[in-house]
């Protein structure tokens, strides 16, 4: 039994004026009268090679398509033992099969010369040509499951395979052929190799997703060239990368891989037509991890060196600016660190790696510290000068690292290790002029916490706060943030050497009365000092409220509110101790032992444990650690 055709449509018609030429003559003059009477002409059907020599690909691949069902499908009928009719049937075949050749010889040229597609003509040729191939795809699928026999001898054809196959050629031919701009000047035969084909890479697919696109209907032969360019060009790096690399052909590499190669994929003009996430890796981790830890390490040395330079420059002295001691160090090291993460992070793209190269910040900031602190130790003639000059630098970098812009580039363990270490440098330089005042006011500190200061407070606190007056009047040439700052530390530092001398244990307050007294003493003072402090140009504002809350303390009778006092104190500050709550309480003579031990007892039960400074936090600005700078024993 004969298998069924899979269509079996007529043979299309031929043209009129090939089989009747007369006639046709006729029709034609006809069809030329009646436009030119507006009349709508008589569409004539052109014959295969017309349709072939116009372009017309899709309407000459649906002729053969028709003639090759009507062919086999008499085939598979059975022509019998008519010589005649067998004789006709194989010239047919013959003649099908060297139009499909001539065909194809044209789609192929076509499909070729893609990248020379500019034209409307150009453009409708090539979409022709795709047409053809997709319907050949469905031809062949529509022949499947017929024996080899039944079916022609170019089915399947598989011109999808084909397709891909020549593009792939084409692809490989025009990579490998790639020229490099004149103007472009690389020394480097790598990164000449790597350029040129990263520039052919780019205007080619430009070129696809501008004029080829087009001609694929429901198809992205955008993403189909990508990841022919992608293969291609993967490839070239691999090889690259295989030989080993100087540092700046690993860093033009890296370039690509991480930054130039994804900016091209990721343009405006191929959104939506190439994903580039679902491209793999252009190098794989086994050569793109040693690369990137090559470029880190000479960040890494170059950092070092530079920041070496800048402190070496740092001993040669300092100078005056606009009445103010100055250094451009901190301004220097700031350009190199944040030149470097920068680096980092546009070369390595997402795989940044800051730990690393952040840890020469660290490295450097101790360098620094004990710079300064030889210069202390030293004692020259020109330490007030450096040591001001600096204060300011140490300003400037802590500006830098605590930034909210930063975020990204500094490892936050890092970049709290250096907060911790700057806020560090910063009080040993303010400590260099500080310390002199509170010698001079050591006198005046011994009758805080006495009887005298007791039945005087307002004296006592005014002696104190006209000593330093005296001294912050003589501080000069220091830039005025920085001049706040120093007033803000030792403002910090007076109260806390209030609080210790508090502590001391010199008196004991027996009754009420007295802890009335104290505790007024203690608010009067306390707004004494900070006002003074603040017009003085100190920032710490929450150290107002540290004597008015120990105050309280000494006018609470109940020792369940002395508790509950004590534990919202340590939640305020963390560093608030139980040594720090018995030298407080033993102002406070009326309380028994029992109730001592129960206090102490609740107190360590429910403190908040103490915490590290937030992120974002100057230490100098916080007072969660303010009674960890009083001492007592």
């Amino acid at each position: 039994m004969a298998v069924e055709s899979p269509c079996n449509k007529d043979r299309p018609n031929t043209s009129l004026t090939a089989k009747f030429p007369k006639f046709g003559k006729k029709l034609f003059k006809k069809a030329v009268k009646t436009r030119k009477n507006n009349i709508q002409p008589v569409e004539i059907s052109l014959t295969f090679k017309q349709n072939l020599k116009e372009q017309h690909f899709a309407a000459a691949g649906k002729q053969l398509i028709n003639r090759e069902e009507r062919l086999f499908s008499v085939k598979q009928n059975g022509v019998g033992f008519n010589r005649k009719l067998v004789e006709e049937e194989e010239d047919d075949e013959e003649n099908l099969k060297k139009d499909f050749e001539d065909l194809f010889e044209q789609v192929w040229s076509t499909v070729d010369n893609s990248f020379q597609v500019q034209t409307e003509a150009e453009i409708e040729a090539l979409r022709q040509a795709v047409i053809v191939i997709q319907k050949e795809e469905e031809q062949d699928r529509r022949w499947e499951g017929y024996l080899e026999k039944e079916r022609p001898q170019w089915r399947p054809r598989c011109c999808r395979d084909l397709h891909d196959s020549r593009l792939q050629n084409m692809v490989k031919q025009r990579m490998e052929e790639a020229k490099l701009d004149s103007d472009i000047n690389l020394k480097s035969s790598v990164q000449k190799e790597i350029t040129r084909k990263a520039k052919q890479l780019r205007k080619d697919l430009l070129h696809v997703a501008k004029y080829v696109k087009q001609c694929y209907p429901g198809e992205n032969v955008c993403l189909q060239y990508a990841k022919l360019y992608h293969q291609e060009f993967s490839a070239k790096l691999k090889e690259i990368t295989d030989y080993g690399l100087n540092d700046d052909d690993c860093l033009h590499v890296l370039l690509w891989v991480n930054t130039h190669y994804p900016r091209i994929m990721n343009c405006k003009e191929l959104d939506g037509v190439i994903k580039y996430e679902q491209l793999e890796a252009l190098l794989p981790e086994n050569l793109l991890e040693p690369l990137e830890d090559q470029f880190l390490t000479q960040k890494e040395n170059e950092l070092r060196a530079w920041c070496k330079n800048i402190l070496k420059r740092e001993k040669s002295g300092t100078e005056l600016r606009d009445g103010c001691y100055f250094s451009p160090l901190a301004i220097d090291v700031i350009q190199c660190v944040h030149g470097a993460l920068k680096s980092l992070k546009e070369v390595l793209g997402s795989r940044a790696k800051p730990q690393k190269i952040t840890q020469q910040m660290k490295e450097f900031l101790r360098d620094y510290q004990n710079f300064l602190k030889k210069v202390i130790v030293d004692n020259e003639g020109n330490t007030e000068a450096v040591l001001k000059a600096n204060l300011c630098c140490i300003r400037q970098l802590l500006e830098y690292i605590i930034s909210t812009e930063n975020q990204e580039l500094l490892h936050v363990h890092i970049k709290n290790d250096c907060v911790t270490l700057l806020a560090s440098i910063r009080e040993h330089c303010q400590r260099y002029f500080t310390k002199c005042i509170h010698n001079d006011l050591k006198g005046k500190y011994a009758k805080l916490g006495t009887r005298e200061w007791l039945k005087n407070s307002d004296h006592v606190c005014e002696e104190l706060l006209v000593g330093v007056d005296t001294h912050i009047q003589k501080i000069t040439n220091l830039d005025k943030a920085c001049q706040k700052e120093l007033v803000s530390q030792l403002h910090k530092e007076v109260l806390t050497e209030y609080v210790r001398k508090m502590m001391k244990k010199k008196i004991k307050l027996g009754d009420g009365n007295k802890q009335d007294q104290a505790a007024k003493a203690l608010h009067d003072n306390s707004q004494k000092i900070h006002t003074y402090f603040t017009e003085a140009g100190s920032n710490l504002n929450d150290l107002k409220d540290i004597l008015p809350r120990l105050a309280e303390l000494l006018t609470l009778k109940d020792p369940q509110c002395i508790e509950l006092q004590l534990v919202t104190l340590s939640r305020s500050y963390p560093d608030f101790s139980e040594a720090h709550v018995c030298a407080w309480l033993y102002l406070k003579a009326d309380l028994s032992n029992p109730e001592l031990k129960k206090i102490k007892k609740t107190f360590s039960e429910f403190r908040e444990p103490s915490e590290n400074e937030g992120q974002n936090q100057d230490p100098l600005y916080s007072c969660s650690n303010f009674f960890s700078k009083v001492f007592v024993k």
